[in-house]
């Protein structure tokens, strides 16, 4: 009687054993982002690039044209969720060689930028291989907004865009470098306007101008937005996940009327109206080709 209880007491502590060891695996799983990481197994590409990731349990595998890596991965945040290395060679470096910190994101993609020193790198966007075609997909969703603007008052401009993978219609022997631009123009409260025009690449300015603008040049704005009729397509919004440039207006009139137009990524190539007859007409006010040297306006 005693053997057989010894026996069973034998029994009961390798069983103990075995089930902490497996407590402590799972543990050690949930400790990355166990559910998260269960949603990330198997294959990604970037629709923007050649490079390919494979999850395997808290291992991922970076592949690149040039590289192929295996990383320990654990999962970071509350709200929003993050990739980290979790087992990083610096502490302060949670990415992977020249990719950072993956976001995972509320549609599910994971992206990602380029570490570049002093430059806008690439921009990674990890999706299923089944859905690279929707994600290259251009979405049409323009607002049902009016196409006929009264007013003539505008008390509020804004134009951004970016020219990194597009000129428009740009003329190439102008020095409009390869940056994101944003042209404003605002009426105060005592009336009088403001008008900005800024443009920088990833690690330079281009331009830099704010001042003060009459009326007569505002009104000179509103023509040109008549003339670009820019109410005929108010409303337009398309898009794509690639990475391109973007454009975006915003006009706002004493009236309340206002119109409002954008798009991205390869979406952005259409566009509707010159980007260049609004740059050309605030850098009447800005002098920016004014003050080149002739060097730098016959560049290409």
């Amino acid at each position: 009687m005693k053997r057989k209880s010894f026996a069973s007491f034998l029994m009961c502590l390798m069983s103990a054993a075995l089930l902490a060891g497996c407590t402590s695996a799972d543990s050690t799983l949930a400790g990355v982002g166990m559910k998260e990481l269960n949603a990330l197994q198997g294959h990604w590409v970037d629709i923007n690039g050649e490079t390919t990731l494979d999850f395997d349990k808290n291992n991922m595998t970076v592949t690149s044209p040039y590289n192929k890596e295996t990383f320990k991965v654990k999962i970071s945040g509350d709200d929003a969720k993050y990739i980290e290395n979790a087992k990083p060679e610096y502490e302060y470096d949670k990415g992977f060689g020249i990719i950072g910190v993956i976001r995972i994101g509320y549609d599910g993609a994971l992206t990602a930028h380029e570490m570049v020193m002093d430059a806008t790198g690439h921009e990674y966007r990890f999706v299923r291989e089944e859905d690279v075609d929707k994600e290259l997909e251009i979405q049409i969703k323009d607002r049902d907004l009016p196409k006929s603007i009264e007013s003539d008052e505008i008390v509020s401009f804004n134009m951004v865009f970016s020219n990194e993978y597009s000129a428009y219609d740009i003329p190439p022997e102008e020095p409009w470098y390869g940056g994101v631009y944003s042209f404003d123009v605002e009426r105060d409260d005592d009336g009088g306007y403001e008008m900005s025009l800024h443009g920088s690449g990833s690690s330079y300015i281009i331009v830099d101008y704010s001042g003060p603008v009459s009326e007569d040049y505002v009104r000179g704005l509103a023509d040109l937005v008549k003339e670009q009729n820019l109410a005929e397509f108010n409303g337009w919004w398309r898009t794509n996940s690639e990475q391109f440039d973007r454009w975006y207006v915003n006009i706002e009139y004493a009236s309340g009327e206002n119109i409002l137009m954008e798009a991205s990524g390869r979406a952005a190539l259409e566009c509707p109206f010159s980007i260049y007859a609004f740059l050309r007409y605030a850098d009447t006010e800005a002098g920016y080709t004014k003050e080149l040297p002739e060097s730098d306006l016959s560049m290409k």
